[in-house]
């Protein structure tokens, strides 16, 4: 049997137009397939879609052929065509240009009526759904999705969907200039202000990834995610060399957040100097802890060096496990004092040429370094037991989860993927608002005509 489908427009002036779409020719064997295939839908699509533009792009152009001075009907000089793609494929689309009236002053003899209604030539739905779902996975997989299921473009690949994600992330950048770097108003204003919410937690850590130009070579990139118990998580994610304002960044997370000035913060993190200047001076009510995951894992690396030193020695073994030990338990209960003396303990059991131990220099070498960590940041160090008793976050395991679903698992890690920085900084800023759940509000204010608008779409009663 056949099928016709048709679509009729009905526009202002009372006027109907009918035009054929595509015609179908079903069958009711069982060989035959029920329903629309994929391929049949995409036509049906790309034929709609091709319908609905050109005939809105009629009708743009007939309002504006009259001058809105006199309202004469201005000369046609001549017609070009534009390319406006979609995500149901590239519609052709006419494109009038006309001469100015002379009754009106203008610096051209013509102008293109379409330009102003067209000004991109890709759909705002095209830049979201090539964003999204290259900001989740690689440019190629999101060209092949893509393609599979929806009549787009056969000459879309992934250099365009790579362009075009790199515009979206600028645009964000630009939004994001709004945001000041500091708090707003007067301090004495902040302790009047309404009860605040549950106190917010803030991770910081950092990640490197391979530079597609200098091969050897690896950039660091940081990320960073804000919680509390009454909200979901939030990430932001840049490359450090490239941004100029990381701390207009993180206080736009943490407004997202619906952070109040007199709202309690903690900020987590690894120690590392890059993350200490981006927390430092963000908030009068914040509260600095080094992560006891940092600290816990360098201790565990020099209790294998006391292993192997067991084997070697038994009793300076023992007098060393001992005091590392000691050393954990005191930094637990925030007495770095101790904690730095026990350590020292230990390097003077080594530090003696007749232990006969061959990673002595090695065991050394760590226990210096970690003395030097603790006391570079024991004004970070807090009572790390009173803090769990009470249920507060003492550690950032929750921001190297962030680390990997930011980074690894979209720049492939185990694949040792190249970037250059700016790539890996755009991808980070869609990746992030992906993750977030907020690319789609961010394309809704700069396209108002995006947002869902229900009285535009008439459910028709179904047959029966």
């Amino acid at each position: 049997m056949k099928m016709h489908i048709q679509v009729v427009i009905d526009n202002d002036q009372g006027q109907t137009y009918l035009k054929e779409l595509i015609c179908l020719d079903k069958g009711t064997g069982t060989e035959d397939l029920v329903g629309l295939s994929l391929a049949e839908s995409k036509q049906l699509l790309k034929q709609l879609q091709i319908s609905i533009i050109q005939h809105q792009a009629k009708t743009y152009t007939e309002a504006h052929r009259c001058c809105p001075d006199c309202e004469k009907p201005r000369s046609i000089k001549g017609q070009s065509e534009i390319q406006y793609r979609t995500l149901f494929g590239i519609i052709p689309v006419p494109n009038q240009r006309l001469y100015h009236c002379q009754c009106a002053a203008s610096t051209t003899q013509t102008f293109s009526v379409l330009n102003d209604w067209l000004s991109d030539h890709n759909s705002p739905e095209l830049q979201y759904m090539e964003t999204k779902w290259s900001s989740l996975m690689s440019y190629g997989l999101t060209v092949d999705l893509l393609k599979d299921v929806l009549p787009i473009n056969d000459g879309l690949n992934a250099e365009t969907v790579r362009r075009h994600l790199h515009q979206v992330a600028k645009h964000q950048d630009k939004r994001l200039q709004k945001t000041a770097s500091y708090l707003l108003g007067c301090p004495m204003e902040w302790g009047q202000l309404p009860k605040p919410d549950k106190p917010l937690t803030v991770g910081i850590d950092g990640g490197y990834v391979r530079d597609c130009r200098q091969k050897k070579n690896h950039f660091e990139v940081i990320v960073g995610k804000c919680f509390s118990k009454t909200q979901t998580g939030k990430r932001l994610g840049f490359v450090q060399k490239l941004e100029a304002h990381p701390q207009r960044r993180l206080m736009h997370l943490l407004n997202e957040q619906g952070m109040q000035a007199n709202q309690q913060i903690s900020f987590l993190s690894d120690g590392g100097d890059t993350v200490r200047s981006l927390q430092y001076i963000m908030h009068p009510e914040a509260e600095h802890v080094l992560d006891w995951f940092h600290v816990t894992m360098r201790l565990t690396v020099l209790n294998q060096f006391a292993k192997g030193l067991a084997q070697a020695d038994p009793v300076l073994g023992k007098d060393v496990t001992k005091g590392l030990e000691s050393s954990k338990w005191h930094l637990w209960h925030g007495n770095v004092k101790k904690a730095l003396d026990k350590l020292e303990d230990c390097t003077f059991y080594l530090d003696n040429e007749n232990v006969q131990y061959t990673n002595r220099k090695k065991f050394l070498k760590q226990l210096e370094e970690m003395w030097t960590y603790i006391d570079n940041n024991r004004h970070l160090i807090p009572n790390y037991g009173e803090k769990y008793r009470y249920g507060e976050t003492i550690t950032t395991a929750f921001v190297e989860s962030t680390v990997n679903e930011v980074i690894a698992k979209r720049m492939v890690k185990k694949q040792q993927m190249q970037w250059s920085p700016e790539g890996a900084h755009y991808l980070l800023q869609t990746r992030t608002a992906v993750l977030n759940g907020e690319l789609r509000n961010h394309f809704e204010e700069w396209f108002p005509a995006m947002k869902p608008q229900r009285e535009s779409v008439r459910e028709l009663p179904m047959a029966a």
